[in-house]
């Protein structure tokens, strides 16, 4: 029976609101990325139980081991009665807690003298830096040095945001039954944070001896689910005194592990040869010298010489030219379109803000993988799923039922705001096959498996060569293109399926188990 979008889907106004200039891309309006800034170093210092790591790019696991190195684009999963203990270059800390996934969406950092010793006596952090996270659920412990001017670290959750300054908190996200988001709450034991609801407004401060508290409510009377403002409330004497033995805790027993650990990845990253030939790495730096435009005619004539090399290539340019990224990410895949899921996902992680622009910028380059794109950006950046499955949709709209269902599989958490930007932004598309497509997306995802992950398919290489030297313009009318296969390609569902779902909580009241190290 043909239905329409109203009637099957409910949506709170502040989606139905989004307007188009909040997801087409606006590279003149983003804030200028210091270029200065480089992918930091995460130690892992301890876990017990249940861990899985993996990269969000195209699902490869990593064995937890004590003294392990992730990097922005790493996922952990925690089983339950288990947790992880990480440490970052920037001096925080964080416990993954029982039950609880966690995604590092991104942590960079500004070159300085790597030394543990001078970092564990210093007050605040060493350089500036830029970190961002997402729990889509369970529950994690952080402790942050007092960050210098300019530093930002940020963790979300499908409802809401925590900005930190230098504090020791808690959050904890939960879900409910079938898997939507319930609650997030944020517990203050010292400093400050800035806690932001999904729904709208602006942050609300909670200081310490605090917790805010954002809830979604139920669907009544025909209207969709609604999210709440934060609600303050007074944190006991036990849960504050909870988040900061486990800060302490974890500062005192992974010292060791991180200090080592810390030390000869530095070197690592200093004395590491490059993936790319020295000749390839020097025409890069050379063209870095110059400016974005000279980075980016650089990318066209070393992808056109080695066009398999192209993801790494680009990937290489977006760290010398972030400001640059999505030109850079759409001519590598003009020139090696067959990889330019690849080449999309790989830049983003690098600058994950402008994700979208990235995704959209790669979408007109090659209109045959807007689906596929967009799917795999939305895996490594998880925070703006719903804007990258719009504004890819808007340049590519003959493909918004496959994009629709490429993001959701990648993002299920996320299907409501997926399908409500797409209808509500998108002129002339079919809200049922839309919404059809994601919930399809959702159960494919769902049904995947912590240890399956279907992979956006390759596109034949058969887009033209660029003959000149500026940035690759919008092709006139995207084709469609199905959903995603499982191949051998980065994946548009990287990120691990959760097997069990956490115990809401909405103020903590005990200590978290204690990391110890592996035997």
């Amino acid at each position: 029976m043909k239905y329409s979008f109203s009637q099957k889907f409910a949506f709170p106004p502040f989606l139905l609101a989004v307007t188009l200039w909040a997801v087409m891309p606006q590279l003149n309006a983003q804030e200028p990325i210091d270029s200065n800034l480089q992918p930091g170093i995460i130690v892992l210092t301890g876990y017990q139980g249940d861990v899985k790591i993996s990269l969000s790019s195209n699902g490869q696991a990593l064995r937890p081991s004590k003294g392990a190195i992730l990097k922005q684009g790493h996922v952990i999963v925690t089983g339950p009665n288990s947790s992880a203990a990480l440490a970052f270059e920037n001096g925080a800390v964080m416990e993954v807690g029982p039950s609880s996934k966690f995604a590092i969406q991104e942590f960079q950092q500004a070159p300085w003298d790597v030394s543990p010793e001078k970092l564990a006596e210093m007050k605040t952090e060493p350089s500036k830096s830029k970190t961002s996270g997402f729990l889509e659920y369970g529950d994690i412990i952080t402790g942050v040095k007092k960050l210098k001017s300019g530093s930002q670290l940020d963790i979300s959750t499908p409802i809401g945001t925590a900005g930190i300054r230098g504090t020791d908190f808690e959050t904890n996200s939960s879900k409910n039954s079938n898997g939507s988001p319930k609650s997030f709450t944020v517990s203050v034991a010292t400093g400050e944070v800035g806690v932001r609801s999904a729904g709208g407004g602006e942050a609300v401060p909670v200081a310490a001896g605090l917790s805010s508290t954002v809830s979604v409510s139920s669907a009544q009377a025909g209207q969709g689910e609604t999210i709440s403002q934060p609600t303050t409330s007074t944190l006991s004497a036990e849960a504050g005194s909870g988040i900061l033995n486990s800060v302490a805790r974890q500062r005192s027993s992974g010292q060791a592990t991180f200090g080592q650990a810390l030390a000869a990845a530095a070197q690592n990253r200093q004395n590491a040869s490059s993936a790319l030939t020295p000749e390839q790495q020097k025409t890069l730096e050379e063209a870095s010298a110059k400016g974005n435009e000279a980075v980016v005619e650089a990318v066209q004539q070393l992808s056109t010489e080695a066009p398999t090399a192209a993801v790494e290539i680009a990937a290489a340019a977006a760290e010398l030219a972030p400001n640059a990224a999505p030109e850079i990410a759409a001519v590598a895949a003009l020139i090696s379109p067959s990889l330019a899921p690849q080449i999309a996902a790989s830049v983003a992680m690098i600058v994950p803000s402008l994700a979208p622009d990235i995704a959209t910028s790669v979408a007109q380059a090659v209109p045959a993988a807007a689906a596929a794109v967009a799917g795999a950006v939305a895996s490594v950046a998880p925070t703006l799923a719903p804007q990258i499955a719009v504004a890819v949709a808007i340049v590519a709209s003959e493909s918004a039922a496959q994009i629709a269902q490429s993001v959701a599989a990648a993002q299920p958490q996320q299907i409501t705001q997926i399908i409500s930007q797409i209808v509500e932004n998108v002129a002339g598309v079919d809200s049922q096959a839309v919404g059809d497509a994601a919930q399809a997306g959702g159960q494919q995802s769902n049904s995947a498996g912590n240890n399956i992950t279907p992979e956006p398919p390759r596109v034949p290489d058969t887009a033209p060569i660029p003959t000149s030297q500026s940035t690759p313009t919008p092709q006139s009318t995207p084709t469609s293109q199905s959903t995603p296969t499982s191949q051998s390609t980065p994946t548009s569902q990287s990120t691990p399926t959760p097997q069990s779902t956490p115990t809401p909580q909405s103020t903590p009241t005990s200590t978290p188990s204690e990391i110890r190290s592996p035997q």
